[in-house]
């Protein structure tokens, strides 16, 4: 219950004891925990130190109520639910209610969106030798494309899902050619700073926000949404528009790509081996190959291809180029 029960940790300097609690003083505050003695197995602490170290206390709370405490990996006391102050099981009934309702909403949202995409993937024009294709981009797009290969020769629509991200990839190659002096390893390093902090904006947006930040000119010329407007029109450039609520999931899809590759460009750029010259010693696939495993793109999943490999998968893969 993520939500219901918050969790906190604090470093405990001084236990008092009184009639009927236990004082706990956490370091740098004279504010105490107070634990009802009768609620403590035992006394405290549960555990001997020397005066000059300082005991670990753990907590769960619901709504202000200390449902579960430990010291130094020792259980406190462990309140179940049923036995909470009436006060806290209404509180905690109000706020299961929200997350279920949230929940339902999340799914309702994500059944929507999975029913516009199954419509709009028979319009993403086909790409002719789609593989062939995959060798014009950079490595990193290659490991990615090219371990989703067997979806080329599947008999659902897997063949469309994997020219759609085909699609969305050489949008997302386009804007980090765009934005990126590639032949500068500072600009290649400030690149996985920058996407980040260009999406901060993005993947927060919902159809009803889109809606109004578009009907008012000024987001336009914001720096906060100037990447979901460029991607945007790349998008609409690129492919038939999609419905608002999964041209904002493509959008968004867009951005992670970007962020993603970004962020393990620097790292094959910082980590691959250079001669006394500034030259490279191995391929882009040699250079790869050795830190594929650290790579983000490699388990990249997203609604349009939602597989998931594991650090085997990738260890096992061979690039081959």
């Amino acid at each position: 219950m993520p939500m219901i029960l918050k969790e906190q940790s604090f470093k405990i300097k001084k236990i008092k004891e009184t009639s009927k609690d236990w004082l706990l003083y956490p370091e740098g505050s004279n504010k105490p925990f107070k634990l009802p003695k009768e609620q403590v197995y035992g006394n405290l602490p549960p555990v001997w130190k020397f005066p000059w170290l300082s005991h670990t206390l753990n907590i769960k709370t619901a709504a202000n109520f200390v449902a579960y405490a430990e010291m130094d990996g020792l259980v406190l006391f462990n309140i179940p639910e049923e036995q909470y102050p009436e006060r806290v099981k209404k509180e905690v009934a109000r706020i299961r209610k929200i997350d279920e309702d949230y929940a339902q909403m999340q799914k309702e949202y994500q059944d929507s969106l999975k029913t516009q995409l199954a419509e709009y993937l028979p319009q993403v024009p086909e790409v002719k030798e789609l593989e062939d294709s995959f060798a014009g981009l950079p490595v990193c797009w290659r490991m990615y494309l090219k371990m989703r290969l067997p979806m080329l020769y599947q008999n659902d629509d897997s063949r469309q899902r994997l020219t759609l991200m085909y699609r969305l990839i050489t949008i997302a190659n386009r804007l980090y050619k765009r934005h990126v002096d590639t032949e500068a390893t500072f600009g290649i390093t400030w690149a996985e700073v920058d996407f980040k902090v260009r999406n901060l904006t993005i993947f927060d947006l919902t159809d009803i926000l889109v809606t109004t930040i578009e009907a008012n000119p000024e987001y336009r010329d914001s720096r906060a949404f100037a990447i979901y407007f460029e991607v945007r029109d790349e998008l609409r450039r690129v492919l038939p528009q999609a419905p608002l609520r999964l041209e904002i999931c493509l959008v968004q899809t867009i951005c992670r790509l970007l962020e993603d590759y970004a962020t393990d460009m620097s790292l094959l750029d910082r980590r691959r081996s250079y001669t006394v010259f500034g030259e490279t010693m191995t391929s882009d696939g040699e250079a790869y190959g050795r830190l594929k495993n650290e790579m983000k793109l490699p388990k990249f999943s997203s609604l349009i291809i939602e597989k998931e490999f594991t650090d085997k998968d990738i260890a096992d893969f061979n690039l081959s180029c």
